[in-house]
């Protein structure tokens, strides 16, 4: 929950100071880091040709929301400087601004304050202001050790010809990519150019799956900890979400010859598989997403608004959302009063709350569903993959125009955000003085 500022925690900050929210703090700097992103990659040298203004402001914005949409071709376009500044902004995007800015200031031998300490907490989930500077510390080690180990295997998973002239650049970015969701591969086909490369397939999957769990459930399994309720819903909710979904892909696609019907038996189970997990906001994509026949991609698009988990480097409701949303909603037909899931009672606000973070994305995106230049189908699989920050696309976001270009970028910039983290900023938070008569209204 987020504090108001002002509200009986002691601060140091001096009197007369602008007092500004968490999360106007957070939509403010993600949309600063942004246009820094953008200008640095206009620098000379970042680019072959240089990027145009619209270009470089729609990449850093898809680099710094860890979805993945591209209007260039990162291998071809940019340069080696180009791509290094790409992955800054996508490591950036994947920790979150708060995080990554304790954790530099934790490296650099600096303490964390009390308003430091609390932003954490809110980003990470956690109560306990002691907890906050071991808690970085420990996503930072995770975090280097993952996408280091990650690296290393893509460098000796992948054959010679698909690491290119720079086998560790290609392996580490890749790596870095995948950890943070962010989908943005080096070859111009994207990761269809390791079509049958199960090795490093296998590897790019772990590592989005280890990304979209969520910090708070890593350093709960890296420290071997008691898993609580979260984590469990985490690890088996993501489990059973990408089994099914890779099933159903696979029943839908089966024969398609266009996907997977032309592929071994193994091959397709792979590949729906690879499908299942990608699209819970990593973004990459071994086959051509506008060849999907239209139940997949329906199918697809449920699986993006899903997501992955809080505090995760991936986007979208979040899987622990659904959860409590199918949770209450079978409380309800068993006319039971608690919302419960594994024995456990939820608090009553769970129900609310999630119910608002999906009311709140079904309604962003229902208003920038009609994008400039695109038809509605196109528009609802984009402005989808947008908002959840995965960065799929069946082909209309490289052909859109700049008006579609800017209502692509509204639709990440929001989904990182994340809708409580939204209308907080856009509501003011006011507390009722009189006492309301209560009535009835009919539902159903």
């Amino acid at each position: 929950m987020w504090h108001r500022p002002g509200g009986g925690l002691p601060s140091d900050r001096p009197s007369g100071s602008v007092r500004i929210s968490p999360p106007r703090l957070f939509a403010l700097a993600l949309a600063v880091m942004i246009l820094v992103g953008g200008l640095a990659l206009l620098a000379p040298g970042m680019a072959e040709p240089a990027l145009s203004v619209p270009e470089a402001l729609f990449t850093a914005t898809s680099a710094m929301t860890v979805t993945g949409l591209s209007i260039i071709d990162v291998g071809q376009r940019l340069t080696p400087a180009g791509q290094a500044v790409l992955l800054v902004l996508i490591q950036l995007g994947g920790l979150g601004l708060s995080v990554f800015a304790a954790l530099t200031m934790i490296t650099l031998g600096g303490r964390l304050g009390l308003g430091q300490r609390l932003v954490v907490n809110q980003r990470l989930g956690t109560t306990s202001l002691a907890e906050a500077v071991p808690l970085v510390r420990s996503i930072g080690l995770i975090t280097l050790g993952v996408e280091l180990a990650g690296a290393a295997l893509l460098a000796v998973a992948l054959p010679g010809d698909a690491l290119g002239a720079r086998p560790l650049w290609t392996a580490l970015f890749h790596a870095v990519s995948a950890f943070n969701n962010a989908g943005f591969a080096l070859p111009s086909a994207g990761l269809a150019a390791w079509s049958g490369e199960t090795a490093a397939l296998g590897v790019v999957a772990a590592l989005i799956v280890t990304g979209g769990l969520g910090f708070p459930v890593l350093v709960a399994v890296a420290r071997r900890s008691r898993w609580s309720l979260h984590t469990r819903v985490m690890i088996w909710g993501s489990a059973a979400l990408i089994l099914g979904g890779g099933l159903v892909l696979a029943a839908l696609e089966w024969r398609s010859p266009q996907t997977l019907g032309d592929l071994p038996s193994t091959a397709r189970m792979v590949e729906a598989l690879f499908l299942s997990i990608s699209t819970r906001t990593a973004g990459f994509s071994t086959i051509d997403m506008a060849a999907l026949t239209a139940p997949a991609l329906l199918v697809v698009m449920v699986l993006m608004f899903i997501g992955a988990g809080p505090a995760s480097t991936g986007g979208g409701i979040k899987l622990s959302t659904a959860v409590v949303l199918t949770a209450a909603t079978a409380a309800y037909l068993r006319r039971d009063t608690e919302v419960t899931i594994g024995r456990r009672s939820l608090p009553p606000e769970a129900a609310s709350q999630a119910l608002s973070v999906a009311l709140i994305s079904l309604f962003a995106i229902a208003l920038l569903i009609t994008t400039p230049g695109i038809s509605l189908a196109g528009a609802a699989f984009e402005i989808v993959s947008a908002y959840a920050t995965v960065g799929l696309s069946a082909g209309a976001t490289a052909a859109t125009d700049i008006s579609g270009q800017v209502v692509l970028m509204l639709a990440m910039y929001l989904g990182r955000l994340g809708p409580l983290v939204l209308g907080f900023a856009l509501v003011t938070r006011t507390s009722a003085r009189i006492g309301r008569p209560r009535a009835d209204v009919l539902m159903g």
